[in-house]
Order: C-alpha cells, then structure tokens, then sequence
C-alpha cells in the first residue's frame, strides 16, 4: 500500500492505493497517523479510492487510526470507500462509528 499526503486548509488528506493489508511491503496506515498526531494534525480525511484489496488489518488500522485521533481531541473522515469498502464498513457495523463520504471535498467540509 502506498500513502500520498497533502494538506488543505489545515486538513491532511491521505490518499491510500493499493492493497490494505498485512504485508512487510506496506506502510502502516495507524503509524502513518500516529507521526501525525505528534506533529499537531489531528484532522484527517482518508481518501480509500485507490485501495484494490480491503481485508480485515485495513479494519484494524482504520480502527485504531480512529481512535488515536479521538484520544487526541481530533477526527478520522473517509472518502471515496468503494463498494466492497462499504459493504464491509455496514456489515462490521463500523460504519455507525467512521463518518463516510462521496468525495474528498464533502469530507473537508465536514470539519
């Protein structure tokens, strides 16, 4: 999996591609945000709809992102989940917890 990071207006966006899983190759999506946090940047949008394969470390990671932002008085946002995405947020029930949006756009906005 790869992370590409930008920033608007005060908000980081992480635009996420490839594979959410569990491999040597990947960056860890939770330490990623955890650097983060320690720089100031609670606010993140993270946009999914790059991610080909979705199983249930990216769950984790999503999980733990979330609530290591919250620990810190900050939000997680997601962005353009693909269908199987979703399917899994509703049927995990996680989608109750993680605001979900269409676009990057829409999330920002959400702040």
């Amino acid at each position: 999996m790869r992370i590409k990071e930008s920033e608007i207006n005060g908000i980081v966006v992480l635009t996420l591609s490839g594979k959410m899983m569990l491999d040597a190759k990947s960056i860890s999506v939770h330490e990623y945000v955890k650097d983060l946090i320690k720089q100031g940047k609670t606010k993140i949008v993270m946009d999914m709809g790059k991610i080909t394969w979705f199983g249930s470390t990216g769950l984790g990671a999503l999980l733990a992102s979330y609530t290591s932002l919250k620990d810190n008085n900050g939000a997680l946002k997601v962005a353009r989940a693909t269908r199987k995405i979703r399917s899994v947020f509703m049927f995990t029930q996680i989608i109750k917890v993680l605001e979900n949006y269409d676009t990057v756009e829409e999330a920002i906005a959400s702040f």
